[in-house]
């Protein structure tokens, strides 16, 4: 995926390069023209050689201007395509896939591993490349002046080559355990902000300082091994630079003894040695930090190329009419399993899913959406075996509601519609519906009120209903509740369900209320325990048994 972003980008890159060859040809002949000035033998001369340096530093200034706007063009929209496609992947892998690396890994994709390519890729091989036109320039002048000062420099410039070799496993490794040691702190940093009224309640604020204190000194030690490293190989190659600029300048002290140069070539040569030397530093270094950046590049390019559970999966577009799952297994831990389950969902029919905390709730919910991958057994839906359906597409048709509300930092409007195209009508329908929009009304801007960081502004009921408008705006025929009135005071979680089995749809619902008023209207509770059915039945069915359900009905009845 990343080449493709680059061959997108490489008619672009080849045509920035002009400016940058030609800012790389005139750098190194001001050297030569500092030569023509100290070498004039008249003022008339001097003036006239003047005239021709002020064109020419003018020139250079327009070139390298040309130069860096058009780098900076072809970096932006590499860098963009680069946001862009790693954003698009994350959506289109399935949740499961998502869940599997975290939160702060993908983040540091897009802080750190993003910001390496840029810098030590793209910015490194402009620097790279103008040096080495510097170098080729300067090879040119100085065999023309005196090939045996070239002789020197070349052999110094060999020894520079040299030393990415010597540390280049070295330096990648520690860059690669720098990336993965901010990843570890970028996790701890997410978690304790997420929690930090809990931390301040429960007095834990000097122990999570003096966690994150490990932590943060932890990834600072890793950055300085990774710096040091690249440090060490850059001194040697200064210390080889240093060492031949005195051989350099010696000889041409010697030459000028002789008469085979004159005082204007020896500024010119000492300064083309740095148009060749330093080019050969730079270069060693760019050398460095590519290689540095390979893991870090193949790491990026894996995920980009990941292919989504969901792909060459036939998708689901008609609303689902049946469920149906035929003693089916999923192992979901090493100590917890779904056990031969045997259930049946239909259209327009109301299902409740009880049972004790662990019991397998919400596994079913999670198996039949995206995050059950291997089980044994039949799962169909419509007819067709759900091993073999994008599971995605499931999720449009029959939309998954979470116990856990997110709420965007955005209006209320774009809360509900979620940048799709409604009209504003019909999103306070939906806020109607869920019974909210008396209080959004209120709002001194109404829908186009902005929600402040973690709904702060607004009670937790009242997200939870903004979260359930979503729902009611698509008007979907099916629905997966996963505990959404949890956290909720009685009064507002009782409105809220009663509100959505008032609604033409089919419902299954995971819940661990039992209003009497509420249960009667499903059309089957399904009493889970250790991962199997252990009930089922209407309320007053299952209450006349006094089983399961009636034990748990008896404790948790509010």
């Amino acid at each position: 995926m990343l080449k493709d972003i680059f061959k997108k980008n490489i008619y672009k890159f080849l045509l920035s390069l002009i400016p940058v060859i030609i800012v790389g040809i005139m750098a190194p002949l001001r050297s030569y023209i500092m030569q023509l000035l100290i070498d004039s033998s008249s003022y008339r001369e001097l003036l006239e050689k003047c005239l021709i340096a002020a064109v020419f530093s003018i020139g250079v200034f327009i070139f390298e201007w040309v130069s860096k706007k058009s780098q900076a063009i072809v970096v932006r929209d590499i860098e963009k395509d680069i946001r862009d496609q790693l954003m698009h992947k994350l959506f289109h892998i399935s949740a499961n896939q998502f869940e599997k690396k975290g939160l702060a890994y993908y983040l540091s994709k897009f802080t750190t591993d993003i910001n390496i390519i840029l810098n030590d890729g793209v910015n490194n091989i402009y620097g790279m490349i103008m040096q080495a036109v510097f170098g080729v320039v300067a090879v040119l002048y100085l065999l023309c002046v005196e090939p045996f000062i070239l002789l020197i420099v070349a052999i110094v410039s060999v020894v520079q080559f040299a030393v990415p070799g010597m540390l280049k496993k070295k330096i990648g490794s520690s860059r690669k355990e720098y990336t993965e040691a901010l990843e570890i702190y970028l996790d701890g940093i997410k978690s304790d902000l997420g929690g930090h009224k809990v931390i301040r309640t429960f007095d834990a604020v000097n122990q999570i300082l003096g966690k994150q204190q490990k932590l943060s000194d932890f990834v600072c030690r890793k950055n300085e091994s990774s710096c040091q490293t690249l440090y060490w190989a850059q001194a040697l190659a200064s210390f080889v630079n240093n060492g031949a600029f005195l051989i350099v300048l010696g000889s041409c002290m010697f030459f000028a003894v002789a008469g085979r140069i004159t005082i204007g070539e020896i500024v010119a040569i000492t300064n083309m040695m740095n148009f060749v030397l330093t080019p050969c530093r730079a270069i060693s270094n760019g050398m460095i930090q590519l290689k540095a950046m390979e893991k870090v590049t193949a790491e990026l390019e894996d995920l980009l190329g990941q292919e989504s559970e969901n792909d060459n999966k036939e998708y689901l577009e008609e609303n689902i009419q049946e469920i149906c799952l035929e003693n089916v297994d999923q192992k979901i831990s090493e100590t917890f399993s779904l056990d031969k389950l045997t259930l049946t969902f239909e259209k327009g029919r109301k299902y409740a899913i009880v049972g004790k905390s662990g019991s397998g709730k919400s596994s079913i919910i999670k198996l039949l959406t995206e995050y059950g991958t291997d089980y044994a057994g039949r799962i169909l839906i419509n007819g067709h075996e759900l091993s073999g359906l994008n599971k995605e597409s499931i999720m449009h048709v029959s939309p998954v509601c979470y116990q856990q509300t997110y709420i965007f930092n955005d209006t209320v409007y774009n809360n509900v519609a979620l940048y799709q195209d409604f009209s504003k009508d019909e999103v306070i329908r939906a806020l109607q519906k869920a019974g909210v929009y008396d209080t959004i009304q209120r709002l001194p801007e109404g829908v186009d009120e902005k929600i402040q960081e973690n709904g702060r502004n607004f009670s937790g009921g009242e997200l939870q209903r903004i979260a359930l408008a979503r729902l009611f705006l698509r008007n979907k025929a099916m629905t997966f509740l996963d505990e959404i009135t949890s956290g909720l005071d009685n009064a507002t979680a009782y409105e809220i369900e009663k509100r959505l089995l008032d609604e033409d749809m089919t419902i299954i619902n995971i819940t661990h209320r039992y209003h009497k008023a509420l249960m009667q209207k499903y059309s089957e509770i399904i009493v889970m325990g250790d991962g199997k059915i252990v009930e089922r039945g209407k309320f007053d069915e299952l209450m006349e048994k006094e089983g399961e359900f009636f034990d748990l009905y008896k404790v948790l009845d509010q």
